[in-house]
């Protein structure tokens, strides 16, 4: 092997495999062989579905970002002057229809999101395999692989996995103010919300982009494998173990983001829902406000609006309770 090659616990292994491997290399080596290139192969398969899964998830992404902000700038049309009145306005804008669109996406990118999990444990699975092809010698070599895979698998630039509980509390805030709200503070309520779903939906955009990286990543490793051959050994079986880390840790990465991800949208789901049920709610209500309206006007014609109104009887109702 000469001196170039580092006297590493693993070199050693794969020294002596290799001792046997220029013996003699029979039949059971080119088995070895195929089982790698299955493992590859499959490996290669399933990243390449997760590429295509995260490009239509990052598609519907901005979908649902461009909701967001469709209901944002309507919404805004409405300015500080929010009234009674306006509330029948409002639920045009935030139709029930809407929502469903809206919640049917995010659902669609749940999915997806789960989706990519299960092609991580495909690709896990896959390398496995191939592992359990090779020889003994070299087989104790990736011993404890998830557990070592995150030390010899990982590469600078690397991103770590977010923090998401500041976003998922954030969204869990937006979705009660939503249920709580009474009918005149909806408006702010609903804006809320819109910032939420805009917000979140970007970083969900993004997530699906990094783990449309790494499954990218994965198809150049994989490819490799799948067309692994004997050639120069030495380099060869070094490159292959150097592989197989690098796609266990990824398919790591892969399922970690994706779960995260899953998470975060579940969270957005919760908050169109709570818009659906609400405006649900205002289209029951709208239907007594026609008296509201006509109190408004009265009470204009005296130089009072709502809130004086509410002032005034709650000063007639202390009074009656100390007469």
């Amino acid at each position: 092997l000469g001196p170039a090659m580092e006297t590493t616990k693993e070199n050693r292994g794969i020294g002596s495999f290799l001792e046997g491997v220029k013996e003699s290399i029979n039949e059971n080596i080119k088995i070895d062989i195929d089982g790698i290139k299955q493992a590859g192969s499959d490996c290669f398969s399933a990243a390449r579905e997760t590429s295509s899964i995260c490009d239509s998830t990052i598609t519907k992404a901005g979908q649902l970002v461009d909701f967001g902000l469709g209901m944002k700038l309507a919404l805004e049309g409405f300015g500080d002057g929010f009234n009674v009145k306006d509330l029948a306005a409002v639920g045009n804008v935030v139709r029930g229809d809407k929502m469903k669109l809206a919640l049917g996406l995010a659902s669609e990118m749940d999915d997806l999101a789960f989706a990519c999990v299960s092609q991580s444990i495909k690709m896990t699975d896959a390398i496995d395999a191939g592992i359990e092809t090779l020889p003994d010698i070299l087989e104790k070599s990736i011993d404890e692989r998830m557990d070592n895979a995150k030390e010899k698998g990982s590469r600078d630039g690397d991103p770590e996995l977010p923090d998401l509980d500041s976003d998922i509390r954030a969204l869990e805030t937006a979705a009660d103010t939503v249920r709580d709200a009474n009918p005149l503070a909806t408006m702010e309520a609903f804006q809320n919300a819109f910032d939420g779903i805009t917000e979140k939906g970007e970083l969900s955009r993004d997530l699906f982009g990094t783990i449309r990286n790494f499954a990218e990543d994965v198809v150049g490793v994989s490819e490799a494998m799948k067309d692994f051959n004997l050639g120069n050994v030495a380099s060869h079986i070094r490159n292959l173990v150097k592989d197989i880390w690098r796609c266990l840790r990824l398919s790591d990465l892969i399922r970690s983001f994706a779960q995260a991800v899953e998470r975060l949208i579940k969270w957005i789901m919760k908050v169109i829902e709570a818009l659906l049920n609400k405006v649900k709610r205002l289209n029951i209500d709208l239907s007594n406000f026609g008296c509201c309206a006509d109190i408004e006007e009265t009470l204009k014609s005296f130089g009072m609006d709502m809130v004086d109104f509410k002032t005034f009887s709650e000063n007639i109702l202390t009074a009656l309770s100390k007469a």
